[in-house]
């Protein structure tokens, strides 16, 4: 593919399908990367070590490519929503708002072994938990990748239930980062470890959702990290690295509006891509949103109890009402993207042009790339 020019080259593609649309309209080909790759997906856990008292141990969940021969025996992996909570608060949530989740993916069968694969580091957004995102980071984790989804505790869902008085810092959700990359690089290299020899160490990613796109953003001052990519990103703190990023964001995100995300872009030097999608919100990028949806959900529960104010309640299901499209059909649309960047950077032209999708390529959503040298 031809490398993209200093000028910002803008591609508005208009992907708009009607429900009553008639039979005759002509089948779409999925692209590469908008569904499930052809690597079998493991997940496993690892320790991270203490948070202190109140959080207790901080973890981080792998996603990675598992020996397809070897996970007949294992169990398909699923979380409930109230699982990285600690234990106390567990035992509070009424069994019909503890969602659970199940992926295409299995409980700790060993690594494939046609790796190393590249590393991509995972933080998530605030009030968010580290397997919030498993369906998104299941399928990234099948085209070739070991995600890390590590706990950022300090800002995530049981700090704000406890009210927490320890609050995170850029420059500790930069070490938790790091000491994520150092446990999967242990674990890879740890032969009785279901990781081992899974991970290059080589080829490194950060990626982040909210407050955990300016994590990822701040991680490329670390020489190991060569591309960052932000859904719905906070801008990093200090001179915007000249290393390739990419931001993702949503035309309806109340929380991260789609001018802050632009300005956010307009920051970075370059090589850089912004990728708009018409529609949806904040949270659109969770597993959570479909529970939202569904009237269940932990934000169901604290609006139910009164526990959080309405306006609070009204940026959580950003995204995740019955009038927004199914977060479903917007997770294909963030997976290609994030894809796209990951394969350019690491087995590609890292100036290749974003490649352009066909009309109704992702029904019912406009998508706009904008992107530059």
């Amino acid at each position: 593919m031809k490398r993209a020019g200093t000028a910002a080259l803008m591609v508005t593609v208009l992907m708009i399908v009607l429900a009553g649309c008639s039979s005759s309209t002509p089948a779409v080909t999925p692209l590469p990367y908008q569904h499930s790759g052809p690597d079998t997906v493991g997940v496993t856990t690892l320790d991270l070590g203490s948070a202190g008292p109140v959080f207790g141990e901080r973890l981080a969940t792998v996603y990675y490519p598992a020996d397809p021969s070897t996970v007949a025996g294992h169990a398909r992996f699923s979380y409930t929503e109230a699982s990285t909570l600690p234990a106390a608060l567990q035992g509070i949530v009424p069994a019909k708002y503890n969602t659970t989740t199940t992926v295409d993916a299995y409980s700790d069968p060993p690594a494939s072994t046609k790796g190393p694969y590249p590393i991509v580091l995972f933080s998530h957004g605030y009030g968010g938990e580290r397997l919030y995102y498993s369906t998104l980071l299941t399928g990234i984790a099948s085209w070739g990748y070991v995600v890390v989804s590590a706990d950022y505790l300090e800002r995530g869902l049981a700090a704000q239930t406890l009210g927490s008085k320890v609050t995170s810092t850029p420059a500790m959700d930069t070490t938790i980062m790091q000491s994520s990359l150092s446990a999967v690089e242990q674990a890879s290299a740890a032969p009785t470890s279901v990781l081992h020899g899974v991970a290059d160490t080589h080829r490194v990613a950060a990626v982040g959702h909210s407050a955990g796109g300016e994590t990822a953003f701040d991680a490329l001052g670390n020489p190991q990290v060569t591309t960052a990519i932000g859904w719905a990103p906070v801008a990093p703190v200090g001179t915007p690295s000249k290393k390739p990023v990419m931001l993702i964001g949503a035309e309806g995100d109340q929380v991260v509006p789609p001018a802050t995300v632009r300005k956010t872009y307009n920051a970075f030097p370059g090589p850089k891509a912004l990728v708009e999608i018409s529609g949806e919100g904040h949270n659109t990028y969770t597993d959570i949103c479909v529970g939202i949806r569904s009237g269940g959900g932990l934000i169901s529960y604290a609006v139910a109890s009164h526990l959080i104010t309405p306006s609070l309640a009204k940026l959580g299901i950003n995204g995740c009402q019955k009038s927004d499209l199914p977060a479903q059909r917007f997770w294909p649309i963030v997976q290609f993207y994030t894809v796209v960047q990951l394969k350019n950077q690491f087995d590609g032209d890292t100036g290749a042009t974003i490649p352009t999708p066909a009309p109704g390529q992702f029904p019912g959503f406009t998508v706009t790339v904008r992107q530059s040298s």
